[in-house]
């Protein structure tokens, strides 16, 4: 048996252009935390996530390493078994579980090297290509609706689905929509974030019902998660396909809304749920329940596990860094692939995160 020796943890932060406005809050910068896994033999496995100002470098430090180290190299399900327990008394969902994911992702990464085999290979989710999705665009009241649609339509071609987020002022996204709706690819669909900045079903629908007639592939996270009942109302209601599960820890709330059919589509965060070993288990739920899954960022890791990706452009974009330091990760030509190397496929680039000198 070969032991998971040491865990390492590195943060960086990148600044924005310019400040995004995402629901009820302002992102002026980006910082991420990651994490470094080694085991006896050598081999190493990383994992990224935005930190969202948490201080997720130190969590992974004083509550989850602990439970890693020791562990066995090539099971990474029962290192997950071990982590959560270990850490339950605070823990079990919220920044720990997050921090359980970032361990977890690195573990699946030696696990799949180790095997010499790429991930998806190791998990059967077989190499052809995911529905792919494109964060295109932030509106922001200095740039007019025409503006916006012509950064997404430049964008546009050859995703199933481009997404833009909204602006709470319903004339602009009236506006918007219909130039998208007009002018889009046939084959591409629309998503609307709104990043859970509606209180209330009731605030929701009477927003919605001054869009016009949207047509969307969905509307993504129009309530916080936790509100299934409201979320589908809003999908009965309104007649939109909705998606919701952004940054969700805990596996309970998920269910929940799958289970209040509040959801066409769910939304799954592979570090936020807790880790491959987690994912896993949610995304062969929802396929029992015939729920389609969404993965939330990350698509070096969501494009190993068979659902749907999410990405920003990654040739620079003003508004998610984290293409600029991967190293490697999936193809992007003709759709979504996962990449054929060994492990995750993926690097981070030593520039920007420094590990040396940070055990857990």
């Amino acid at each position: 048996m070969t032991l998971i020796s040491r865990i390492d943890t590195a943060t960086a932060v990148l600044p924005l252009p310019a400040p995004l406005q995402l629901g009820a809050m302002t992102v002026t910068r980006r910082e991420y935390s990651a994490v470094r896994a080694t085991d006896a033999d050598g081999t190493t496995g990383v994992a990224y996530c935005l930190s969202r100002e948490a201080p997720m470098a130190e969590l992974v430090e004083r509550l989850v390493a602990g439970h890693a180290v020791g562990a066995d190299a090539d099971d990474p399900p029962a290192t997950w078994e071990r982590m959560l327990r270990g850490s339950a008394i605070v823990g079990r969902v919220g920044l720990v579980r997050r921090a359980i994911g970032l361990v977890d992702i690195a573990l699946w990464d030696i696990a799949a090297r180790r095997a010499d085999q790429p991930l998806w290979r190791m998990l059967c989710a077989g190499d052809e290509s995911r529905p792919s999705m494109l964060v295109a665009a932030y509106p922001t009241p200095d740039r007019t609706p025409r503006a916006v649609a012509d950064e997404v339509l430049a964008q546009a071609d050859g995703w199933t689905n481009v997404k833009v987020s909204r602006l709470p002022d319903p004339a602009y996204m009236r506006e918007l929509i219909g130039i998208l709706n007009r002018e889009l690819p046939r084959d591409t669909g629309l998503v609307v974030d709104v990043g859970f900045g509606w209180r209330d079903a009731d605030e929701a629908l009477a927003e919605i019902g001054q869009w016009g007639d949207p047509r969307l592939a969905w509307l993504e996270d129009p309530l916080l998660p936790e509100d299934a009942a409201g979320c589908a109302r809003i999908r009965r209601e309104s007649g939109l396909p909705l998606s919701v599960g952004d940054e969700v820890t805990d596996p309970a709330v998920l269910r929940a809304l799958v289970e209040a059919e509040a959801v066409d589509v769910l939304r799954l965060d592979v570090v936020a749920i807790g880790g491959v070993t987690p994912a896993r288990e949610m995304i062969a739920w929802a396929a029992e329940r015939g729920v389609p899954v969404s993965g939330h960022v990350y698509s070096e890791v969501t494009a190993h596990l068979g659902i749907g990706v999410e990405t920003f452009a990654r040739g620079g974009n003003p508004y998610d860094p984290a293409p600029s330091f991967i190293v490697g990760g999936p193809r992007f030509e003709g759709g979504v692939r996962p990449a054929d190397a060994v492990g995750l496929g993926f690097g981070l680039d030593p520039s920007v995160f420094d590990f040396e000198g940070r055990p857990a």
